[in-house]
């Protein structure tokens, strides 16, 4: 409206509505400074019929305007507001064309603080609007309350008010004022009464806002910032109540993200870490926080998402219930809402509001737009907050262009309300404190629907599996994301839930749990695997019955897991009795009392039960059940499918701690080009055989070659497994032998490392593949000459392998070895002997008297022999251990190592006897067989040559040759 008054209006007592209506909006438009005086007059004519119109007097004039409004916010500063120094720089960067009295024409900058409930929106406003009237003397900062149509009116007419009463007290200040005057001269004649109360009559609103529109762009008045706190309902037309002309500021703090299409857009993060610290412990009100204080209030901060506000709840809980700081965790976990609303009774900076309304006002308005994008969100609540991915809700053969993008809208409103944040393309994430709540939201045994709603959306993409790997659609990596959201679902499948779903009937339940635990396993997440799993086997073996298909197959995937775990006999026991449970149920259905070899489920059972007397070492029985499973696997499933591959797999791996190494390099060969054209190609398999091939090639002394296959196998594990997966420790700890048979001891004790934290983490420190590893590093320390450390390990890794393997074990017999081997270094000669006789019997017991193992126990007992110069027992023992190392083949390692060094020490035998042309003969033997695995160039072969120099030159002389 015009600052220079308006006309009066003269009312028909027979006016109605309609006409009312017609009467306001020609106000409007003669009032309206934008309109030209034709329009104004012709607006006057138009509605003329309904009204008479009287051309404006001349009233009182106001001298000057009044532009300096005292500030007049709705809450005190706060003391504690912490950080944000970051976006407050950004908000001063957006508004740094305006507050110039050169701009006051220009259009008002626009900038919008946005984020999840809780953020500090309105604190983060609050501050900006006290520090830039310091920083930027302003002369007005107005707060709208904008979270409804009627607030925002209500807060304008308040500001006209105000204006009202500066300009009545800065144009009289010593006398009554003249209101007509003031009314006039703000361009709201007839609204403001004769005590200067402005009209509270919504149809005059917009009266009010254009005169408002008027006073922000008059000349001279740039110095001022609207805030709009709370613009959440959309729908309310927002621009039409931001002015379009004027050199000041509009700051908007919103929970809806809509903003940036016309205006600096800032989205409000967790707090910076030493703030909300800062924070935490302030409101705590600890007088000395000492530092573990702070390294308490660093864990909470954190687990609370570095939330202001629920920081600030943190800290008055802690202190009206004087508490230490690392007990909040327990309180927070077990009584969220009651943690999460403390507020003291002065001096609380949010005003009414607390966390648990602020995302609940949010939630109802997402659930009376979309009641299933609400229901998502609840759901989601019992999955793992960061990387929820958007496909889980996609049906993976649909073409349905349509309902991908009603699904994608969803999302699209939860993200309005910053209830999710949408990461990279179809990824979200929720927010620490917001999961909590809305897990929290529900109670009682409502909340099994959303529990059973996550189920079923971490089974979609389990059942696709194998339809996209045949397809070549499948992502290697899709198991190790999904792993994550079961990992903290399954802490939610408690006996509550899972008797409700049997008393309600809902098999879809147990089948999407048994796609979870399949997950798990195949993630080797053993522990979670078999919990789960047990829980489905209790409801097969209730509703089905103990010796159903189904029961058994559970049973058999639990049985495997024990094997896993290193419990080899208990999971022998099982595959026996399922075994025979199996034989009984088939002589029930097809009338014979045998196991056939055409039933896929019993030859499983004979593969299963060959597994675990191969972990037990017991190879000679472990391959023959490997070639009744292999026969019945080839007529039945063929021989190319995935099932024979891997019966084929552990009969190589038999082969080769047989020493039979050509026979196992030709099988994992086939084996590799038989996964490589499989149509179902599965990487993990292909890396698995490409992994084993390297350790044979680092068997037959091939060490280069070995280690860029490892290297190869383990880059594609990265890639597809989960972090955690034990094939990734296995094969850093291939690589780190690789390495130290490469004599680079520093940086095979780095692999070492590697690999046995990760097996600790993942297995515990008492699994058989976490112990191969602390006995590999204490052998390296070995080779160092750190007698003391390597024995120390080899000890603490031989009780756990007594208690849990057993003494008579594979692994168990090595570190017996082992210390033997210390023990001769340090000169304890009959402790040495004791330990390398334990191992010896041991191997010719379990392995046989021709293993590769049982061939080196031979040697070092014959050489512990030799040292103790006791010729007459050791010569036996080593010309036992050459027989059996040549009897392995030339390309077993031993050969190119074990043979030619037992050669040399028998030679070695016949000086100390002064049986030098003996030893000459002994000492050219092993020359030849350097000379031929090593070529004549290596170093060892260079050093054999002068041993058999040296000799020559003894027999000449008749004086000993050295011999080390």
């Amino acid at each position: 409206m015009a600052s220079g008054g308006g006309g009066e209006v003269i009312h028909h007592n027979t006016i109605n509505n309609e006409s009312s209506n017609i009467l306001l909006q020609a106000a409007v438009n003669y009032g309206n400074i934008h309109n030209k005086n034709e329009g104004r007059m012709q607006a006057a004519v138009n509605y003329g019929h309904t009204f008479n119109f009287i051309p404006p007097k001349t009233g009182p004039k106001i001298k000057k305007i009044n532009y300096d409004i005292p500030l007049n916010l709705p809450f005190a500063r706060n003391p504690n507001f912490a950080g944000r120094t970051e976006e407050m720089m950004t908000i001063n960067k957006s508004f740094s064309r305006c507050f110039l009295e050169s701009n006051s024409s220009s259009a008002p900058a626009i900038c919008a603080i946005t984020g999840t409930g809780g953020m500090g929106k309105t604190q983060t406003a609050l501050e900006y609007a006290y520090a830039s009237r310091e920083r930027h003397h302003l002369t007005a900062v107005f707060w709208i309350s904008a979270a409804t149509v009627e607030n925002i009116q209500t807060s304008f007419v308040n500001i006209m008010q105000r204006i009202v009463e500066e300009q009545a007290r800065v144009s009289w200040p010593e006398s009554p004022p003249d209101y007509k005057a003031i009314a006039h001269s703000l361009g709201i004649p007839g609204l403001v009464d004769k005590s200067g109360r402005v009209s509270f009559d919504p149809e005059i609103i917009d009266n009010i806002r254009f005169a408002l529109f008027n006073w922000l762009n008059l000349p001279g008045n740039s110095k001022w910032l609207l805030i709009f706190d709370n613009v959440d309902d959309l729908t309310v037309g927002i621009r039409d109540y931001f002015p379009t002309h004027g050199g000041g500021g509009v700051l908007v703090t919103s929970r809806r993200r809509e903003f940036s299409q016309f205006a600096e857009q800032i989205v409000l993060n967790g707090l910076d870490k030493e703030s909300s610290i800062n924070l935490l412990l302030q409101l705590a009100r600890l007088k000395q926080p000492t530092e573990n204080d702070k390294k308490q209030a660093a864990a909470v901060v954190e687990k609370l998402g570095y939330m202001p506000l629920a920081i600030s709840h943190a800290g008055c809980f802690i202190h009206i219930m004087n508490i230490a700081v690392d007990e909040y965790p327990r309180y927070y976990e077990r009584a969220f809402k009651i943690a999460q609303s403390q507020v003291p009774d002065l001096g609380w900076a949010y005003g009414n509001e607390t966390a648990v309304t602020a995302w609940e006002v949010s939630f109802l308005a997402v659930q009376q737009q979309d009641a299933e994008a609400a229901s998502l969100l609840l759901s989601c609540s019992y999955l793992d907050r960061n990387e929820i991915f958007e496909r889980l809700w996609e049906d993976g053969e649909s073409t349905d262009v349509a309902a991908q993008l009603e699904q994608k809208k969803k999302f699209s409103l939860l993200a309005s309300y910053s209830l999710i944040d949408r990461n990279y393309p179809g990824t979200f994430s929720i927010h620490p404190v917001v999961h909590e709540w809305a897990r929290e939201r529900v109670n009682g045994e409502e909340r099994f629907q959303y529990i059973r709603g996550a189920l079923r959306l971490l089974r979609r993409p389990i059942l696709q599996k194998q339809t996209l790997q045949s397809q070549g659609r499948w992502d290697p990596g899709e198991e190790r994301r999904i792993m994550s959201h079961a990992m903290v679902l399954c802490g939610y499948l408690d006996t509550g839930f899972i008797q409700h779903e049997l008393k309600n009937q809902q098999p879809d339940t147990i089948g999407a749990i048994n796609s979870v635990a399949s997950v798990f396993y195949n993630q080797s997440r053993y522990e979670e695997a078999l919990l789960q799993f047990q829980k489905v086997f209790n409801w097969q073996k209730r509703v089905l019955g103990e010796n159903s298909p189904e029961t058994l197959a559970t049973a058999r995937v639990m049985a495997s897991i024990l094997d896993h775990q290193g419990k080899h006999n208990e999971a022998l026991e099982q595959y026996q009795r399922m075994l025979a449970a199996r034989k009984a149920l088939n002589g029930q259905q097809f009338g014979y009392d045998i196991v056939s070899d055409e039933d896929p489920a019993a030859l499983d059972l004979i593969h299963d039960m060959a597994t675990s007397l191969y972990n037990l070492g017991r190879y000679s029985e472990a391959l023959k059940y490997y070639q009744e499973a292999l026969v019945g696997k080839q007529k039945v499933l063929g021989k190319y499918h995935s099932s024979t591959l891997i019966t084929l797999n552990n009969m190589a791996a038999i082969l080769s701690e047989q020493g039979r190494i050509d026979e196992a390099m030709d099988q994992y060969q086939k084996i590799l080009v038989y996964q490589e054209n499989s149509p179902h190609r599965d990487e993990r398999s292909i890396l698995g055989t490409t992994n084993s091939i390297a350790a044979l090639l680092n068997k037959q002394g091939r060490f280069e070659e070995a280690l860029e296959y490892h290297q190869k196998a383990l880059a594609g594990m990265e890639k597809v497994l989960d972090p955690n997966h034990t094939s990734i420790f296995s094969t850093t700890r291939d690589i780190a032998s690789v390495l130290s048979n490469l004599g680079k001891d520093t940086e095979a004790l780095e692999w070492y490392y590697k690999a046995l934290n990760g097996f600790e983490r993942v297995l515990g420190p008492t699994h058989p593949k976490t112990l191969t590893v602390a006995g590999q590093i204490a052998t390296v320390f070995q080779g160092q000459g750190l007698y003391g450390e390597a024995l120390k390990l080899y000890k603490r890794t031989l009780i756990t392998q007594e208690q849990f393997l057993g003494l008579e074990h594979p692994s168990t017999l090595k570190t017996i070895h082992d210390i033997g081997s210390v023990l001769r270094c340090q000169q304890k000669y009959d402790e040495a002997l004791e330990q390398y006789q334990i191992a010896l019997k041991g191997r010719e017991e379990l392995l046989g008297g021709d293993h590769p193992d049982t061939l080196v126990s031979i040697y070092w007992t014959g050489l512990v022999l030799l040292d103790q110069k006791k010729y007459d027992e050791s010569i036996p023992l080593f010309y036992r251990a050459l027989a059996g190392f040549e009897a392995l083949g030339q390309n077993h390692s031993a050969i190119s190592i074990g043979a030619a060094d037992v050669m040399e020490r028998i030679a070695l035998v016949f000086v100390n006897q002064g049986k030098y042309k003996e030893a000459l003969k002994w000492c050219t033997r092993s020359l030849e067989t350097r000379e031929k695995t090593l070529g004549k160039d290596h170093p060892v072969t260079i050093t054999a040559a002068k041993t058999v120099a040296n000799c020559k030159k003894t027999i000449f002389y008749q004086k000993g040759c050295i011999i080390t």
